[in-house]
């Protein structure tokens, strides 16, 4: 961990922490800035330490009582730490010291997200809208709410919104495709999907879920042109070979899928799925003994 910290925080950020650490074994009282004491509170966080980083919060209360980002920190961490109400309190006394800071509506939204109080997830995501310096997440925050009611239209809405915003937010792009294939809308899947690659023809997503659009309607030449894009795009693409190589079963051509099935093992782990999937095609095939050990080293994954 100690190579972790010294790697990825500043030097300023480090003797910040060794200050503050040098305080409480001298059970002393150091001034610190605001900033100070954020890279100490980062530090914990990403020490996984919780416990430590609310006691720094404290300090820094203290000594910067009307600072609202100490607030929605501690309330960051009583959310993580399923101390909520505790959290709800800190964002209120945060709201009340700067009502425009859009990371507070954030966090509200997520907490009452995960506490299925959707109607009050989407006021407080909207409402961060308004202060926001950039949205696209934000928008996203939305789409994932109305996933969560079912709502997947106006998921869609809102995904879009967001990748208008940003086209390279590669979670949108699977989001999106997750939406569609659950209203089995596979056609305007294809549509958004061809329309997004004329913009950025190097979005190995948008051509891996094109190719995928095109399989679920048994457009299978189609699909493996797709797939072979993303591939070329991203050489290391696992789940492209993977899903390559199980449209190439559905045109009985399983020798070339067992070569592809085999190449997810250059940029993966062996999984059950595959060395079944390797098997059946060794199966078609009648090569059964090469059948047989597939089929064995599936069963003992």
């Amino acid at each position: 961990m100690e190579e972790e910290f010294y790697f990825e925080f500043s030097d300023d950020a480090q003797r910040s922490v060794e200050r503050y650490e040098e305080m409480l074994r001298n059970q002393d009282q150091y001034f610190f800035d605001a900033q100070a004491f954020e890279n100490i509170i980062d530090y914990y966080i990403e020490k996984n330490d919780p416990v430590k980083a609310l006691q720094v919060i404290e300090y820094a209360l203290n000594q910067h009582p009307y600072a609202a980002v100490f607030l929605v920190k501690q309330a960051q961490l009583f959310f993580v730490t399923d101390q909520i109400e505790r959290s709800f309190l800190s964002l209120q006394k945060a709201e009340m010291l700067e009502a425009s800071e859009s990371e507070i509506y954030v966090l509200r939204g997520n907490i009452y997200n995960s506490l299925e109080r959707y109607p009050e997830a989407l006021e407080n995501f909207k409402q961060a809208l308004e202060f926001a310096e950039t949205i696209d997440e934000i928008l996203l925050q939305i789409a994932y709410v109305y996933q969560n009611m079912l709502d997947y239209e106006s998921a869609i809405v809102y995904i879009k919104q967001s990748l208008e915003l940003n086209m390279e937010n590669k979670d949108g792009l699977y989001e999106l495709a997750f939406c569609y294939d659950i209203l089995d809308k596979q056609e305007e899947s294809i549509q958004f999907y061809e329309e997004y690659i004329d913009k950025d023809p190097y979005s190995y997503a948008a051509w891996y879920n094109l190719a995928n659009s095109y399989h679920k309607l048994d457009l299978f030449e189609k699909a493996i042109d797709a797939y072979d894009y993303a591939i070329l795009i991203k050489d290391n693409f696992a789940s492209a070979y993977y899903n390559k190589g199980n449209a190439l079963v559905q045109l009985d051509k399983y020798a070339e899928a067992i070569e592809v099935y085999k190449q997810t093992f250059e940029y993966e782990k062996p999984n059950a799925d595959t060395y079944c999937a390797i098997g059946e095609c060794y199966e078609k095939l009648e090569k059964m003994d090469e059948a047989r050990s597939y089929y064995k080293k599936s069963v003992k994954m």
